[in-house]
């Protein structure tokens, strides 16, 4: 179960019908909730007897805000981004909710893990509730800005986020998985697997260098890097390879079936980083094709999103 703070959605959309007469309401939510703030949908609408749209396009983040008129938009499952200024939206982080003998286990498990240990937990923002007496990180979008602390605890579910962390940090992460409510442990070899396939596809450059590449910008409000874009296309020009721009909202690999040795996208990096085996062709991030144009394989560099991308 998740809390949608049903009260507060409707004492903003109250808000709003003071200024117009019939505002255009949307909600938009992730695959996981869709089905549950559809029945938010039906409830409110009763109570308000208002019209309410349900966004059907992606949902990957705060970073991700649709690109339509609304008065008002309800974004579940995340919290804002600091770098986007956001007109007229709700944000409901869409906290996940236990019973009580669940949290006292969750929490009871948690404070045995920690005591006497120097320890950073990091989660993501549905547990942020959760945890408040542990004041915990909060993994935003593909960024995790954590303190050199001995140990890293990753709250959550899932294994990309643990497996950057390992590789950012350079150390064992322990996982714990309050759904389950089980320990489990990233090691620094896994990550260093991980990494070492994103080596392999770079290597691939040198042995068959490409002439021609296609550059996409991912043109959501927060994946927008256009000074990363400017950037690599000024790289491309000086290393005298051809390229062809492009600009898409959503990225699937059968949009891409152009004349091009591979392509480098300028956006999420988990768009690479978790999806790179769905392409027929080579994609990379910007920073991992400039470690190609710089010859330096020594170390990857992990590409992470930042204020100065826009």
């Amino acid at each position: 179960m998740y809390d949608l703070e049903t009260e507060k959605v409707i004492n903003k959309i109250k808000e709003v019908l003071k200024i117009k007469e019939n505002p255009k309401i949307v909600v938009q939510a992730p695959e996981g909730i869709k089905n549950l703030v559809v029945n938010e949908i039906e409830k409110i609408k009763k109570l308000l007897n208002v019209d309410i749209f349900l966004y059907i396009g992606s949902c990957f983040g705060a970073c991700d805000i649709p690109k339509i008129d609304y008065d008002l938009l309800v974004h579940y499952g995340h919290e804002p981004l600091s770098y986007i200024k956001y007109k007229n939206v709700l944000f409901i982080p869409a906290f996940r909710k236990f019973n009580e003998e669940e949290k006292k286990r969750i929490i009871k498990d948690i404070e045995e893990y920690t005591k006497d240990k120097d320890v950073e937990i990091a989660t993501t923002i549905q547990y942020k509730k959760l945890l408040e007496t542990f004041n915990p990180k909060i993994i935003l979008g593909c960024r995790a800005n954590l303190e050199d602390r001995e140990e890293i605890l990753f709250v959550g579910n899932g294994r990309f986020h643990p497996l950057i962390l390992s590789y950012k940090y350079k150390k064992d992460i322990t996982i714990y998985n309050p759904e389950i409510k089980k320990f489990d442990k990233i090691g620094k070899e896994e990550s260093y697997k991980f990494i070492k396939r994103r080596l392999t596809a770079i290597s691939k450059l040198f042995f068959n260098k490409p002439k021609k590449v296609g550059v996409i910008l991912i043109d959501k409000v927060g994946q927008r890097r256009i000074k990363v874009f400017n950037s690599i296309i000024n790289e491309l020009k000086k290393n005298k390879i051809g390229y062809i721009k492009m600009i898409v909202d959503t990225l699937t690999p059968e949009l891409l079936y152009y004349d091009v040795d591979c392509y480098i996208v300028v956006g999420c990096p988990r768009i690479v980083l978790d999806d790179y085996i769905r392409y027929n062709k080579p994609i990379y991030t910007p920073k991992e094709f400039l470690m190609y144009l710089n010859n330096n394989l020594e170390k990857y560099i992990l590409d992470e999103i930042t204020e100065k991308d826009f």
